[in-house]
């Protein structure tokens, strides 16, 4: 297939703690994806992560090695851009920072390391435009490392939660044997379980979700072991399940025609999906492809200013939430935008951008060095809902408010960091040795100084905040009125 010169194209790339996934594709002109091409490897990137935190130096290699492969790929078919997002292997990774430059200076590929809930919204964006969500819905996305779940009511995404469930994680934990022992595998759904019995029921029902879609690998490796025509149910997952008892790593790669790596870790995520349905009792189950490549390519291709619009109401009118057949995919795009979630979420964005500037005075007058750890706490919640709520609102003026709110954490890091670490020095010179006080002195009055330069870099970045066209953007966007109360916070009175 030649591609198509006069449609964007661009090539999406998931890297995941079992396989390194991506897809080609081009924008269809009716706000959907065309996929041109796609690749995977198993590169197994969290293997041993849980014992070490890190990630182990031959895999990342051989992540690098693989794309170095994809980029000449995606660049033979035409993409104008790579854009690729990292998930729970290399963001708990101690090391994940310095694989990422590594990635950079090799492939010249920029990886975002993305959270759990901004993978949920990607995967949950993604699957709108493959999938029909009406009724009462819960997606799983089971990953090597972690599992994202997300509630929908007709299409419209009311929650979703990042458990630290994964295949490749149970299979290190409680898989010894090959193939593996019963009580094994129960270990893994009993696990599974418990994780899950800590999380709310997403916001569904009395009566539960109508249906569960399992994505990603897990759900379609899953299905390759059932007959075509066969109703997914609790029961047809158990049945499963005993089969991969008798099947090892090796024969089962060769019946469902994937690598062993993947074979192994297989169980322990179709365990996952065990207590998952015994978790939510869903009426049915169904699979489906994961849906974070897609909404990586529609983030990629539509969102720079692809729709022309600066309004939340120029991008939405009047749209039929109803997803059903013959739904175009620029109706489908659309409907992460309907008019009750997004408004759910610009109150709920308003409000947590007005926590963040109410705290902003406290940081900014230095008494109490809990302060600034209360500003970064109140901007990390409001990231996470700003992340959920990304696909809902145009990217044009968006993004630059999603970028300030990830800098306001990180403006104010290097003085937290330093907050902890004197009071710790403080709290060990009060019991240690006289001997040792005019070392630990010395130390407390090198971070002390480095404190004093990186409040300066904080005060001044805050203060560009507060007189800057923030406090209007933010009424206008989100109706947060953010002025500080009684001019607290305001550059007046602070100059000096």
């Amino acid at each position: 297939m030649t591609t198509d010169s006069t449609r964007k194209t661009a090539a999406a790339i998931d890297i995941g703690s079992n396989s390194i996934k991506m897809t080609i594709g081009c924008a269809n002109g009716e706000g959907g994806i065309d996929q041109l091409d796609w690749a995977s490897e198993v590169v197994r990137l969290g293997q041993g992560q849980d014992r070490t935190g890190l990630l182990d130096e031959e895999r990342m290699e051989a992540a690098i090695e693989t794309l170095k492969r994809f980029a000449t790929q995606a660049r033979e078919r035409g993409a104008g851009r790579i854009v690729a997002v990292a998930t729970e292997a290399t963001r708990a990774a101690a090391n994940g920072a310095a694989f990422l430059d590594g990635v950079r200076e090799e492939t010249g590929i920029e990886v975002r390391a993305i959270d759990g809930q901004a993978e949920a919204a990607l995967t949950f964006r993604g699957l709108l435009a493959d999938a029909d969500l009406t009724g009462s819905v819960v997606v799983a996305d089971i990953g090597g490392g972690s599992t994202e779940l997300i509630s929908a009511r007709d299409g419209v995404m009311q929650m979703a939660r990042s458990l630290p469930l994964g295949s490749g994680r149970l299979t290190e934990r409680f898989v010894v044997a090959d193939p593996p022992e019963s009580d094994e595998i129960a270990a893994c759904e009993r696990e599974a379980g418990e994780v899950i019995e800590t999380v709310p029921l997403l916001g569904l029902p009395s009566g539960g979700a109508d249906r569960l879609i399992v994505v990603g690998g897990t759900g379609e490796y899953m299905a390759r072991l059932m007959a075509a025509d066969q109703r997914i149910d609790l029961q047809a997952v158990r049945n499963v399940l005993s089969k991969l008892l008798t099947l090892s790593a090796a024969e089962l790669a060769d019946e469902i025609a994937i690598p062993e790596a993947r074979a192994r870790v297989l169980p322990a995520g179709v365990a996952i999906v065990a207590a998952i349905t015994s978790r939510l009792c869903p009426e049915r189950i169904e699979i489906s492809r994961s849906g974070i490549r897609t909404g990586l390519l529609l983030e990629a291709l539509y969102d720079d200013g692809a729709n022309g619009a600066d309004d939340p109401a120029a991008t939405t009118g009047v749209v039929d939430t109803q997803p059903h057949k013959g739904r175009s995919p620029a109706t489908v795009h659309q409907s992460v935008a309907d008019g009750t979630f997004r408004e759910t979420m610009r109150a709920l964005i308003g409000e947590r951008w007005r926590v963040v500037w109410a705290a902003i005075p406290a940081a900014l007058e230095g008494s109490n060095i809990e302060g600034v750890h209360d500003v970064r706490v109140a901007s990390r919640r409001l990231r996470a809902a700003m992340d959920i709520a990304e696909p809902a609102f145009p990217g044009k003026w968006y993004k630059p408010l999603h970028k300030t709110a990830k800098e306001i954490t990180g403006a104010l890091g290097e003085v937290r960091d330093r907050d902890v670490l004197l009071e710790a020095l403080r709290a060990d010179r009060s019991t240690a040795p006289l001997a040792e006080h005019p070392g630990i002195d010395r130390l407390i009055d090198r971070v002390e100084r480095e404190r004093v330069a990186a409040r300066g870099q904080m005060e001044r970045f805050l203060h560009q905040l507060l007189e800057g066209r923030l406090p209007c953007e933010l009424e206008r966007r989100f109706g947060a009125t953010v002025e500080p109360e009684n001019g607290a916070g305001s550059l007046e009175g602070r100059a000096s």
